[in-house]
């Protein structure tokens, strides 16, 4: 009952059944009447006809009524009794004695009795007075027999019971077939109006032929229309936009500008669980086969080495690489400088492998640090452009190789902690925007502990993407998660979940089933996923984000806006929230474009029915102009910062979960 509440019932499936229930008691009232008329109809009947016969058989045994020629009476009366329409024939003189009495018992064998029983006739018994001569010599009194009238009675049933069935199916026939046609049209307006729901404009080109179907019609492909074109028109704004500013038109990679809001947004946040590497490379021959051979050389030049850097950036999760000017390339990438050796030594190798005689000074140079929180930018930049210059730092002899994790131990390690690695969680609310204390949802952090010691998520996960395991990574933070969503059902959290479980048949079919065993999953839940990852197969990403949302958990497009494409592809995915990327949000204060891009993004998306929240809001006035903006969530360390690890109590499955006493405000 709950489900048809929520869903409602179709229109259709109202139509259908009030006909069929209109054309069904219509049916029986039709066999009630005309059964009811009927068994009228012989009443009647089996009355006069007994009045007849008392009548007549009166007259003509009347000449007979001495003592003598009595028989002949009787005779008479047989005759006319053996008819069988008769149940009691009995003739009594002026004495009241009884002359003569005749009585049929027999019923109708093939009449049931169940019909007998609910449409029950009664024989009427007449009367007629015989004379002889002048005086009264007794009276007749003729009873009808029943029988042949309940035989007449319920053949004529069978008839209209028939009869009426057959009429039933054909109008329910003709009227399916006319309110077929008649709904078909409908049927696509409702489709049209669910894609709608789903963030999918489609127009419907059957229009139907009813009035008012018609102008539905209309004014959604009206609506739709109107909407494809604010889209087109504000994609194309902020495409242009962020061309011009933020990104470097001969690779394709952010230019200057974007590295500095990206440095901004991750600088403050550096720690031992989230480090920051920053790598510079520098091509020192560009110069020389721009003037030896030709500019457009040049160009192939710095385009091989951005197709390198950005095999490494595949390989590498949530990394970003930028060109800072001609012959200068800066990565940034969420991992320490140990773990990025490895990265580093192949990157050296294959520059190496592509020197030849234009590369008089080199291939490239290469040159890495680790930034820590705080640091300036110019402070970063200045030692990384001392280390390609004079070479520090970037040769590394082959003992560092040895000392770095092979993969077979990553891999031991990464399926040691999934069999039996303690997970825990830290929580940061959403807030609401323009209210206190309300939350859209609480993401949800996991942190990974093997043999007491914590271990790097963005190593872990780098590895684990590398070795296909990210998936069980996953389904082992949901695992445990349900131990803390059954204690606050009633709260929204986000969990982040990894690219390869976003792109798995098999981690949506788990899913699908797990949440079969585990109903708190189907409510409340939400899942984030990276922009650069959901961009990764658009269609395949659509279909599997369609599987998740009628499990019933949301989702949440993070780091919007780091990819510096077009908005398009947010036509057709059916997501509840977009999360921009926090680079646009450092210097929004001052900076009139970060300021036009979140206005354009907010009127995309809620142009969608897709929520828009920020992030790292760090100052009061940032907090004033996002809200301005029409911002629905807001996330920061102004609002609050992540809660401490939340310790799980006791070694049971059904271990307590708490939030911090800061979070629990915005419970809602």
């Amino acid at each position: 009952m709950s489900l048809l509440t929520k869903n409602g019932l179709s229109l259709k499936t109202q139509v259908y059944g009030l006909i069929v229930a209109i054309s069904f008691i219509s049916f029986f009232i039709r066999i009630i009447t005309d059964v009811d008329t009927t068994r009228n109809y012989l009443q009647t009947q089996m009355a006069s006809h007994a009045q007849d016969t008392a009548t007549s058989l009166g007259l003509s045994i009347s000449p007979y009524l001495e003592e003598d020629s009595i028989m002949i009476a009787q005779t008479m009366a047989t005759a006319i009794f053996d008819s069988g329409y008769y149940n009691h024939i009995k003739f009594t003189d002026a004495q009241n004695n009884i002359v003569f009495e005749l009585a049929n018992p027999k019923r109708v064998e093939s009449v049931p009795d169940w019909f007998i029983a609910m449409c029950e006739l009664n024989a009427p018994t007449m009367q007629s007075e015989i004379n002889n001569g002048w005086l009264m010599a007794g009276v007749l009194e003729v009873t009808s027999h029943t029988g042949q009238s309940y035989l007449t009675l319920w053949q004529h049933t069978k008839r209209s019971l028939y009869g009426s069935f057959l009429l039933l199916m054909a109008s329910l026939a003709i009227a399916f077939l006319i309110l077929r046609a008649v709904f078909k049209p409908l049927k696509a307006v409702e489709d049209q109006a669910k894609l709608v729901t789903r963030k999918r404009f489609t127009l419907n080109n059957e229009i139907p032929v009813a009035r008012e179907l018609r102008t539905v019609t209309k004014a959604i492909n009206n609506m739709v229309i109107n909407l494809q074109s604010t889209f087109d028109s504000l994609t194309k704004q902020t495409q242009a936009l962020t061309e011009e500013v933020y990104i470097d038109q001969l690779t394709g990679f952010g230019n200057r500008k974007s590295f500095e809001n990206h440095f901004n947004s991750v600088v403050g946040s550096i720690s031992e669980d989230t480090p920051i590497t920053a790598m510079m490379l520098t091509l020192p021959s560009l110069a020389n086969i721009n003037q030896a051979v030709s500019y457009q050389d040049g160009d192939e030049h710095v385009l091989d080495a951005a197709a390198t850097l950005k095999t490494l950036v595949t390989d590498l999760s949530n990394t970003r690489v930028f060109r800072l000017n001609g012959s200068t390339f800066i990565v940034l990438a969420p991992y320490d400088t140990l773990f990025l050796n490895k990265a580093r030594l192949e990157l050296t190798d294959a520059f190496g492998q592509k020197e030849n005689s234009l590369h008089i000074n080199g291939f490239a140079n290469l040159a890495l640090i680790q930034v820590d929180n705080g640091s300036s930018m110019g402070d970063v930049l200045s030692s990384l452009d001392t280390g390609c210059t004079i070479g520090e730092g970037t040769n590394v002899n082959k003992i560092d190789k040895d000392t770095l994790l092979s993969v077979n131990q990553w891999r031991a390690l990464i399926k040691s902690i999934i069999n039996s690695g303690e997970v825990s969680f830290s929580v940061q609310p959403v807030k609401r925007a323009n209210s206190n204390d309300k939350q859209c949802y609480f993401e949800v952090f996991a942190h990974f502990t093997h043999e007491g010691e914590k271990v790097n998520n963005g190593h872990l996960f780098a590895m684990a993407e590398k070795l296909n395991l990210t998936e069980e990574l996953d389904k082992k933070i949901i695992r445990n998660f349900v131990n803390v969503k059954e204690q606050h059902p009633d709260d929204i959290f986000a969990l982040n979940i990894s690219k390869a479980s976003l792109y798995s048949t098999d981690f949506i079919q788990w899913l699908t089933l797990y949440a079969q065993t585990k109903a708190v999953l189907k409510n409340n839940l939400l899942f984030e996923l990276h922009e650069i990852s959901l961009l990764y197969n658009v269609h395949v990403a659509s279909l599997h984000i369609d599987a998740i949302k009628e499990i019933g958990i949301n989702v949440c497009i993070e780091h919007f806006g780091t990819s510096l494409t077009s908005f398009r592809y947010l036509q057709g995915l059916d997501v509840e929230y977009v999360k921009i990327d926090g680079s646009y949000i450092q210097d929004l204060i001052t900076n009139t474009q970060s300021q036009f891009f979140i206005q354009t993004v907010n009127n995309i998306c809620h142009g969608f029915g897709i929520k828009v929240i920020t992030c790292l809001i760090e100052k009061p006035e940032t907090l004033k102009i996002l809200e301005s903006l029409g911002c629905d969530g807001l996330q920061g360390n102004l609002i609050m910062p992540p809660s401490k690890i939340i310790k799980l109590n006791g070694e049971s499955e059904n271990k307590k979960f708490t939030f911090c006493s800061d979070a629990i405000k915005f419970c809602n």
